[in-house]
């Protein structure tokens, strides 16, 4: 099927958060789709209308096999079913995960320039930021780790948990496998538990791909937890519906019960049966 990616979408007017601002403005604030949405999910969500019953829905087993046959198809992931938990976005799952990991006062590592939320996350929790600045080349107008300046901050004793952007929004940087296979080792060594963001992983160039950070190696594997959905590729992030793919079933179940207490892990009946 042609997608249509040239009619414009005029959003402002219609609660669209992105467009609600001075016509003067660029809303670079938030990472919002003005493409519509693929003709097949729309007419798969207004036959789940149709029905007219919106009522309390529970996670169906095809929303676990969609997670896992994607991410291994397209990325080349390999994981359980279940590994994937169910969430109604990343950032509420980013904040959770901080709670659960990390005590009061303690650090978390970010590595900026990103994502502005990161900060609220973090401090929102009562815990603090740990910056870990990229280093920008100039010359190939790119983004790159800093792996001496990485673990000066992870081996610091209060900082437990290192939040990694993968692929980097907004640099747009696609880190390689071999700088993921780094922070993995850095972490594990120092004890400090990553969490990636993998949200933008389906968004890159022709004959680009993204390396899943679990992906590198079994250190990664055992001492992380991605946060992932359809939500920026595919213009559903109004459904509020993301996963946390965490393999470790000991840290899965402390994550779990994280979600599950502060009532992050409840659907809505569109973002259950559409992803």
């Amino acid at each position: 099927m042609k997608y249509d990616f040239e009619t414009p979408v005029n959003r402002r007017n219609e609660y669209a958060l992105k467009w609600d601002g001075p016509e003067s403005e660029l809303p670079m604030w938030v990472a919002d789709m003005d493409f519509r949405t693929a003709p097949e999910i729309t007419e798969g969500l207004l036959e789940t209308v149709r029905e007219g019953i919106f009522g309390y829905t529970g996670i169906p087993e095809s929303w676990y096999r969609a997670y896992r046959d994607w991410w291994h198809r397209e990325h080349g992931l390999s994981a359980s079913e279940d590994s994937f938990v169910f969430v109604t976005g990343v950032v509420p799952a980013l904040s959770s995960i901080v709670r659960r990991i990390t005590l009061p006062n303690e650090k978390v590592c970010i590595m900026p320039p990103v994502y502005g939320i990161f900060w609220n996350s973090v401090e929102n929790q009562g815990r603090r930021v740990l910056e870990c600045p990229l280093v920008y080349n100039r010359e190939s107008l790119s983004y790159s780790l800093d792996p001496e300046r990485l673990e000066d901050c992870l081996r610091d004793p209060q900082c437990t948990l290192l939040i990694l952007c993968n692929p980097h929004n907004p640099t747009g940087q696609i880190w390689s496998r071999k700088e993921l296979e780094t922070v993995a080792d850095l972490a594990e060594k120092h004890g400090v538990t990553v969490v990636s963001d993998e949200i933008h992983c389906d968004i890159t160039l022709p004959g680009r791909s993204y390396t899943p950070f679990a992906e590198v190696s079994e250190s990664a594997r055992r001492n992380s937890i991605t946060c992932m959905s359809a939500s920026k590729a595919f213009n559903l992030a109004g459904l509020h519906s993301a996963a946390v793919m965490i393999p470790n079933p000991h840290l899965r179940q402390r994550i779990s019960r994280g979600l599950n207490n502060e009532e992050l892990a409840e659907s809505g009946t569109l973002g259950a049966l559409w992803h």
